[in-house]
Formats: structure tokens, sequence, C-alpha cells
């Protein structure tokens, strides 16, 4: 057998071995997922340092205090509110959906005494049940995982220190990627790495301003109507806002519901908030900051979070819109070289 083979058999091995390992040991993949996002979307700002003279090291080190003192703000300032609010919303859960029962109970009477035939009021009674069994089944599982995912991101402590011994090597583990691959191809996959570093750092830089813009602005606007849980509704609204298109409805309904157990007149005026802040994002904020970001057609980023829901729920919507316009990158780059092979 040619040396060549034996080269592919080899490569091929060691593929398999390290994707075997890799989902023996996928429990713990999350803190180093976690430390690579970090380190990529860092390291612009360390090589920032680095061009105004500032070693390596110190660029990081800067970086990381920041980041540091930014996270002890949070910390101290916006995370024990977040904890009152779901401990108060906790014990206070039951009365509300209580309320929320007495008023469609309310409701069925009225539609009851409205004359309708029978059968229409018996369909639209088992309906409203229904729907009153969903949403507070749905508000209880929300209240209960919430607190659960924010202690789950103990376990993402390693993610910093893993993310500076990352940040240290990066150009070192960049080049080392690179002499894996052969001679001849190496500048075409260096211009591959640049296309899709571009398209993902507009895509997450200007994802992320968006989201934190539109979760401060509508954590005020409920606040200014007198809504509770301003805070918690702010940051639900910006999380969900990192998905495009259908991110701000996933957001806007918990928030109602929030306000609807309150009054149904407080959960129009934290509906309109949500209106007004997601037509500010889609007419000035999102088109100043982000523009075409990803290089999509919209029916596109659409199939995209579908087909991402679908498959991998919400971390599938998440990331379906940077992984299409990657997978758009890796396309324009194989046609146009076979196309120029061709020629």
């Amino acid at each position: 057998m040619k040396f060549k083979n034996w080269k592919w058999i080899f490569t091929g091995s060691c593929l398999f071995l390290g994707i075997l390992l890799l989902f023996k040991v996928r429990s713990i993949l999350g803190p180093f997922f976690l430390a690579f996002v970090l380190a990529y979307l860092l390291n612009p700002l360390v090589e920032g340092l680095e061009r105004h003279r500032i070693g390596r090291n110190s660029s990081i080190a800067i970086v990381f205090t920041l980041i540091i003192v930014v996270f002890v703000a949070i910390f101290f300032l916006i995370l024990p509110t977040i904890y009152n609010e779901l401990s108060k919303l906790a014990v206070i859960l039951p009365k509300m959906i209580q309320s929320v029962g007495e008023r469609i109970d309310g409701f069925r009477e009225q539609f009851k005494a409205t004359g309708l035939p029978s059968r229409v009021a018996l369909v639209l009674d088992q309906h409203l049940g229904q729907g009153e069994v969903v949403m507070a089944d749905r508000l209880n599982r929300f209240l209960v995982y919430l607190p659960n995912a924010l202690s789950a991101v103990t376990v993402y402590i390693l993610s910093p220190v893993i993310a500076i011994y990352l940040l240290a090597d990066w150009k070192a583990l960049r080049e080392g990627f690179f002499r894996i691959v052969p001679q001849r191809s190496r500048m075409e996959w260096r211009r591959l790495w640049q296309d899709i570093n571009h398209v993902i750092r507009l895509f997450a830089r200007g994802n992320l301003v968006v989201a934190v813009i539109v979760g401060i602005l509508v954590g005020v606007g409920v606040k200014l109507v007198g809504m509770e849980y301003a805070l918690l509704i702010g940051l639900i609204c910006g999380i969900f806002d990192l998905i495009p298109y259908f991110g701000p409805v996933i957001g806007a309904v918990p928030s109602i519901l929030l306000a609807l157990t309150k009054s149904p007149a407080m959960a129009f005026k934290v509906a309109l908030v949500i209106l007004i802040v997601q037509q500010l994002e889609g007419n000035v904020i999102s088109p100043k900051l982000m523009g075409d970001s990803v290089g999509l057609h919209p029916l596109g980023v659409v199939f995209a979070i579908l087909a991402g829901g679908e498959i991998a729920g919400f971390w599938g919507m998440f990331l379906a819109v940077p992984l299409a316009a990657v997978v758009r990158v890796v396309f324009n780059h194989i046609y146009f070289r076979l196309v120029s092979t061709k020629v």
C-alpha cells in the first residue's frame, strides 16, 4: 500500500477517534466552547491594544480587568435584584394563577350569557380551559427553569480562565491550524477563514449590542408604566432578541403573561412598550449598527431559524443565522473554485 494511502488512513483514524472522544466527554465541553467563543470575540480588542504597542499579555490583562469590573458590578447591582424578583414571583405565583383562572371563569360566564349555541359554547369553554392549563404550565416551567439556569452558570466559571490561555496562544494556535493544511491550499484556506471571521464578527458584535440596547429600553419602559419585574422582563426580551425575527415575539409572550397576572391594562401597556422598542430596533437601531451583516436573504434567515429550532430548540434558533452565513461563505468559495478550475 502506498505511503499516501497510509497517511489518509492515519488521518481518518485520528479524526474518528477524536470525534468519538469528544462525544464521550460532551457533558464537559460547554465551558471549553464558551471559552473559545470568549477568546474569539475578545481577540480583536487584545490585538487593538497590541497595535498601540502594548504587550499581548498586558493587553489580555487589561481586557479581563475591565470584564471583571463589569461582572462585579453586575453581580452586586443586578443579580440580587433578579433573585429578589424571582423569589417574590415564586411566592405569589399560586395567587397569580388563581387570579387568571378567575378572570377566565368570568369570561366563560359572560360568553355563556350571550346566548351562543350550546355546541359553540362548549367548544369555546373547552379551549379556554385548555388555554388556562397550558398558560399556567408554561409560566410554572419558566419560573422553575430560570433559577436553575442561573445556578447552572456556575459550571462555566472556568471558561474565562481557559479563554485567557487561548488568547495567550491564539496566534500560535491559528498558525498551527494552517500548518495542518497542505501548502498549496494554505492561502485559499486563509482567505476562507478571513471571510468567515468577518461575517461572524459583524453578526456577533452587532447582535449583542442591539440585544443589550433592546433589553435596557424594554426594562426602563415597563418600569415607567409601573410594571414590577422590570429587570426580569428586560433581561428576557434582551436575551430572546438575539434570535432574528422570531426572538422579539418569543420574548414578548412571557413578559405579557407576567403583566397579565397583574391586570389586562398592564399587559396592554407592557405590550405597547415592547412594540415601540421593537419598532425602534427595526427602523433605527439595527440598520445603524448592523446593516446586512450576514448577507443572507430574509427568506434564508427565516428558513435557517425554523430549521435550527426544529433540530436543536432554542440554541438551534440562536446559532442558526451565523451558521447559515458560514455555510454561504463556504459554498461561495467552493463554487468559485470549481468555476475557476473549469475555466
